[in-house]
């Protein structure tokens, strides 16, 4: 399989999660999906998989060392896929551990899961700020 088929079918794993986070929040399927860890396992998986075809392929001359040894290491397919499954695996479980920190949320978790989904750290900057706002009504 091609970087680029692999990067279209990587891509379309979490919309479901997310879906179900933003329009049923408070639904069965949403606390489930809060819940259990498999989707996140199969996303380290393949990266694992990426991450391996990358260092395995054509050196590219990039390290981690410097911006312009990073922009060197990104400058290819495999390596680029990687790295977007890393955000794709790490913005949906930040958005897990605000659904499983904020389980009354609710639809107040909209902002946040948008944000979380498009711009990871300040989804999750939003949240921890407003934290008290989002988690909506607490239990007596």
């Amino acid at each position: 399989m091609s970087a680029a088929d692999t990067f279209q079918i990587v891509n379309l794993l979490p919309l479901p999660i997310w879906a179900v986070w933003m329009l049923a929040p408070r639904s069965a399927a949403a606390r489930w999906l809060a819940t259990v860890l498999w989707p996140w396992q199969v996303l380290g998986a393949l990266y694992l998989v990426a991450l391996g075809i990358a260092f395995a392929g054509e050196p590219t001359g990039g390290s981690f060392s410097s911006l312009a040894g990073v922009m060197r290491f990104f400058d290819s397919e495999w390596p680029t896929v990687a790295g977007w499954i890393h955000y794709l695996c790490f913005d949906s479980f930040v958005a897990r551990w605000i659904m499983n920190d904020a389980p009354e949320g609710g639809y107040r978790l909209l902002p946040v899961l948008l944000l979380t989904l498009m711009f990871g750290p300040i989804g999750l900057l939003l949240y921890t700020l407003g934290r008290p706002f989002f988690r909506g009504a607490q239990p007596a």
